[in-house]
């Protein structure tokens, strides 16, 4: 038998037990009694026995499968979510299909129509055009969006505004009075800037135009950092940038510019590994638990709408 696959009708006769007990072992194991589900499982691992998950899907057991379709692989902050959502998926006993829709609007559409072919459960979006999110709505299989809002769709996001607000307050409680803001201006609802704004605001302080840095968020280009820093004095002046990646990007730029002694006040966002490594502070998202309500809102079986958003905090690095 074991030159051949194996099958639960197979493992049933081995066990000494009725088909469905094999199957309840499999797909419900709390329901079947400790000593046979440890047979059981027994001979599926040394028979390599691997279930049918096409069949189980034809039977209306569900494929036990998520999708998790993100905006970009090349920001760290994503990797994180894929790792948080990978993790917590298993836990709850299904597989992840992940999908990068490089910022592309046509291949995230594309990623959706593939999803819905596997006969996922739900699908878990990073998106990048509204239009698919509409279209994922009218499909009807459940969905979450992470990390951003839309109006009419079930969302759980970080509020970007507050940990704007954050990252300009520590700087403002260091001393400094000359606080600029790096990243891209020309992004509708850019919600941490204007947090940075309220904060300056509420502490009396100006919104400097020379202090603001522009850099493009999806090609990443350092040619507008260096043009910047060539034509400008960054002299007891400290930055809230708009990620961390960008934040490391200005330091190597002022490093070059200056040499490794010239030392910089700055707070990146998203906490990744970047920020770590660069030893700066920077505003962290509350990741694992944005991804665990996400995954709870896929299986509320309601028509309300969701929406909820989640603090960030501030992680200080000397």
């Amino acid at each position: 038998m074991k030159n051949k696959k194996i099958t639960m009708t197979d493992i049933a006769k081995l066990a000494g037990v009725s088909q469905p007990t094999v199957s309840r072992a499999i797909n419900n194991p709390h329901l079947v009694k400790a000593s046979v589900r440890e047979e059981i499982e027994k001979i599926i691992e040394e028979y390599n026995f691997i279930p049918d998950e096409n069949a189980k899907t034809m039977r209306g057991l569900g494929s036990r499968i998520l999708g998790l379709i993100v905006f970009d692989f090349s920001n760290y902050f994503y990797l994180e979510m894929v790792k948080f959502a990978e993790k917590i998926a298993r836990k709850k006993g299904y597989t992840l299909i992940l999908m990068n829709s490089e910022g592309n609007s046509y291949l995230e559409k594309s990623h959706i129509k593939t999803l819905l072919a596997r006969n996922v459960e739900g699908i878990l979006i990073a998106p990048v055009d509204i239009k698919n999110l509409d279209f994922l709505r009218e499909t009807k299989i459940p969905y979450t969006v992470i990390n951003n809002i839309f109006e009419n769709h079930n969302c759980v996001y970080t509020s970007l505004e507050a940990g704007g607000e954050f990252a300009c307050n520590y700087l403002i409680s260091q001393g400094y009075e000359k606080i600029g803001y790096i990243g891209n201006f020309s992004e509708q609802k850019n919600l941490k800037l204007s947090g940075f704004k309220n904060a300056l605001k509420k502490n009396n302080m100006s919104f400097d135009e020379k202090l603001m840095v522009h850099i493009n968020t999806k090609t990443m280009e350092t040619n507008s950092l260096e043009t910047y820093l060539k034509n400008n004095s960054i002299e007891n002046c400290s930055f809230v940038a708009s990620n961390d990646e960008i934040a490391h990007l200005f330091l190597q730029a002022v490093k070059n510019l200056y040499g490794p002694e010239k030392n910089i006040s700055i707070v990146g966002f998203d906490n990744t590994i970047v920020s770590s490594l660069m030893n700066f502070s920077s505003i962290e998202q509350p990741m694992e638990s944005m991804i665990e309500k996400a995954i709870e809102i896929l299986f509320l079986n309601n028509n309300q709408i969701k929406q909820i958003s989640l603090e960030p905090k501030l992680v200080i690095r000397k």
